[in-house]
Parts: structure tokens; sequence; C-alpha cells
């Protein structure tokens, strides 16, 4: 019989990977969510600067800061990009939150849930930027259908990468990644799937859907398609009580106002 490490022999005592599972990807997937032509980039967990190096070749004379703490990762990165910072914001100075307000555009890809106060982190940039800015989010989906299913079981089988990553410390169902976003100040302008096989057709909602120990009752398509997401995408801005629509305001105060 075949063994297997459990994904937590991969953690050093600093709770982070000693060795990484993800590529060093150039992200564009993410191209599509951009509403205009990134021209001055920061880059919040930048890794070795592989988003960054993408965008330099994507979109010729783009300023792009990165930051990562990691410092040997971080040395790698600053071959590649125009600036990167080892200090997490919390930790910034003037220098930083100066340059924070000439940004057009902010990357959290794959980064939030690592965090312990994500929240704090969102309401930090919409301190700071620019209300044009551009910020670009990715987040997995804690709610896909595959994660209940084994919750059902009371199985919660942390992994080397994926939804239940092992350095994931926070954990976001779609409607709760939309109240992060709310509540911390931004407001979304685009919202899509980046990842999930594709459904199968249902011709009429709502439907019972039977997974042995789950029972699941599906009320329309977006519900059907965000039980099959893996990962979702948002473009936000920095949004304004008066420039929200009822439903939004219910994201950001939790009802009506």
């Amino acid at each position: 019989m075949e063994h297997h490490n459990p994904a937590w022999h991969q953690l050093q005592q600093t709770g982070v990977q000693s060795e990484t599972t993800y590529m060093d990807a150039a992200r564009k997937e993410m191209y599509p969510l951009f509403k205009h032509a990134p021209r001055k980039v920061l880059d919040i967990g930048c890794y070795a600067g592989g988003v960054g190096h993408g965008l330099k070749q994507s979109y010729p004379g783009v300023f792009v800061w990165g930051c990562e703490p990691n410092q040997e990762i971080a040395k790698i990165a600053a071959t590649r990009l125009d600036k990167v910072t080892q200090q997490t914001t919390e930790q910034w100075g003037e220098a930083e939150i100066s340059l924070l307000k000439e940004m057009d555009t902010v990357l959290f890809l794959d980064v939030l849930e690592h965090m312990y106060n994500p929240w704090g982190e969102l309401q930090f940039m919409a301190k700071h930027l620019l209300s044009s800015a551009q910020v670009l989010l990715s987040i997995p989906n804690v709610g896909h259908m595959s994660v209940m299913a084994n919750l059902a079981r009371s199985n919660w089988a942390y992994e080397p990468a994926g939804i239940l990553d092992v350095t994931h410390i926070r954990f976001f169902t779609a409607y709760e990644m939309r109240r992060l976003i709310y509540q911390t100040g931004f407001r979304i302008e685009e919202e899509k799937i980046l990842s999930g096989g594709k459904p199968q057709a249902i011709e009429k909602f709502p439907v019972n859907l039977d997974m042995g120990h789950l029972k699941i009752t599906v009320r329309d398509l977006a519900h059907w398609q965000e039980l099959h997401a893996i990962q979702f995408g948002f473009r936000i801005v920095i949004g304004a009580d008066n420039q929200l629509t009822a439903d939004e305001l219910e994201l950001r105060y939790g009802k009506h106002r």
C-alpha cells in the first residue's frame, strides 16, 4: 500500500511551505479583467515576479512594483521587476504609501486567503489608492461542491495546493468574497469564474442534488455555476455608499439602509 505524507509535512515552523507547489505563472487569464491597460502596478505577494514579468512583455513600458516578504524569493523578483519591497503593508512608511498613491493597478492574486487579516489589507488599500485605481483579485471558492461533500463526511483534508491549500488561513464562499469587497470600501465592477469544470446543463431550476451524505437544492444557474467554481476573479474599485445599489448596501452593512 502506497503511503503519502500529509500536506502539513511541507510546512516550516513559520507556517510557510518549505517548497512551493505553485508555478511562477504570468496569470494571463486575469488580463480580460483589466478595464484599462495597466501603467503602474503593485503586485502584492508577487513571489518571484512571474506576473510582473508577463505584464512587462504584454504592456511595454509598464512599471511593476512587487511586494514579497520571502527574502530569497524577493531577490529573484528584484531581477525582473522595477521595485521589490519585502516589508508587508503594516510595516510601510511614508515612502511606500506615497508610491502607492501613484498606482493605477493593484493585484491580489491568490494572496488574500493567505493573510491573517485580508479585510484590513483591503481597507488599507481603499484608504490610500487613487479613486480611479483598478484592483484585481483571485480567490479560491471553499463553496465548491467537492469541499462541501467531503465536509458532510467529516473530511477537511488539507492539500499541498488548491482550495484547501495547507497554507490558507482564511476561506471564502462566493458570497463571502463579495462581502469582503464591499465591507472594506470597494465595489465590484466585474466578476468572473476563473477556473472550474463546466457543469452539465440543467433544463429547469430549482433542482435537488443528491450527493449521498449531502443533499443540495440548486436554486438557479448562477448557484449551479458557483458550486462548480474553483476560483473567482474580480475587478474592484473604491465605492462610496452613494454609488451602491440597495443589494450592494446589503453586502456592506448586512441589511438595506
